[in-house]
């Protein structure tokens, strides 16, 4: 039997404003597709994270009402390099660190956002400047340096500045840092303003006590809950993505739809459950890093699976 019945695949966004009415890249793109018969919802596309939360929200509680199982997956990280959480909450836990960025980020329904003051807020707890980066020049938030090459540190005071990247991301080809908050490839601002809008999905009154977090609730193995949420990394694709993009077509439309179409087919086939063993190779020590603080990309490990299932 499959695992679940519906696959979901979310390109995020860290948008201040609301996205063009007009449908546009680096917006928020999401796409649904059914395990039997493989029929699709979508690709849709949202203009704010508050409208996209509230669209998500309905579809999944929709589909939980109606007894069917469903897996979604997001395209930015779920943790923070390891020491990070436990450094800024005290508990070496990621969820505890998206109830410390709910609890501060300030993200309204036209995509007005706080997450630079946030941002500057855990530069403080390091020494020197950084480790967030990547503020625009005209930007009012000087604890947030401009560029990589602009931070400090300050050696003599502990703890040391957090590794630049997980375990995950020194992996997956081409992977940002989740330090970096603007320009080409950056995922900072969209793990800042996603993790508190995850917390919120999956703890809404309408599916409460149904969702789990991977690998975080559920260790690296195959989940049993009725609503999984995962990190995905849509580039895993990305030659499926081109080969399959229509004339016209928006790329983030198309990945969302190739990678809910992929990950179903593998359901489809029985051959979906290895991906949550995350890699081989992983050592005792790296699972039990990222099934506490890093998190893993679903699928990462098993690159050759989930471009068959593509193609």
């Amino acid at each position: 039997m499959p695992l679940f019945d519906t696959h979901i695949a979310v390109d995020w966004s860290a948008r201040s404003q609301p996205s063009p009415p007009q449908k546009s890249k680096d917006a928020i793109w999401w796409a649904a597709a059914c395990v039997r018969g493989g029929a699709m919802q979508g690709p849709e596309y949202e203009r704010t994270r508050h409208a996209a939360v509230e669209r998500l929200t309905d579809f999944i509680a929709k589909e939980l009402d109606a007894g069917r199982r469903v897996l979604a997956g997001f395209d930015f990280p779920f943790g923070y390099p390891a020491g990070v959480a436990e450094h800024v909450t005290g508990n070496a836990s990621a969820l505890a660190l998206w109830d410390w960025l709910e609890e501060r980020i300030e993200d309204d329904e036209s995509n007005a956002n706080n997450r630079y003051e946030v941002a500057e807020e855990i530069n403080w707890r390091y020494p020197g400047l950084g480790p967030f980066w990547g503020r625009p020049d005209n930007w009012p938030h000087p604890d947030v340096p401009t560029r990589a090459s602009d931070r400090t540190h300050t050696e003599e005071f502990l703890p040391p500045e957090p590794a630049e990247k997980r375990i995950a991301d020194l992996r997956a080809p081409n992977a940002k840092t989740v330090w970096q908050l603007a320009y080409t490839g950056s995922v900072g601002s969209q793990t800042l303003l996603g993790l508190p809008a995850l917390k919120r999905l999956t703890t809404h009154r309408r599916i409460a006590g149904r969702a789990a977090v991977w690998p975080f609730h559920t260790g690296l193995r195959a989940p049993n809950a009725q609503f999984v949420i995962t990190e995905i990394y849509p580039s895993l694709l990305k030659p499926q993505i081109n080969k399959s993009k229509g004339a016209g077509e928006i790329v983030d439309a198309a990945q969302v739809r190739v990678n809910a179409q992929a990950f179903a087919r593998l359901d489809a086939a029985n051959k979906l459950a290895p991906l949550f063993k995350g890699a081989a190779s992983l050592t005792r020590g790296e699972r039990r890093r990222i099934e506490t603080e890093e998190a893993w990309i679903l699928g990462l490990g098993h690159e050759k699976a989930l471009r068959a299932a593509a193609d």
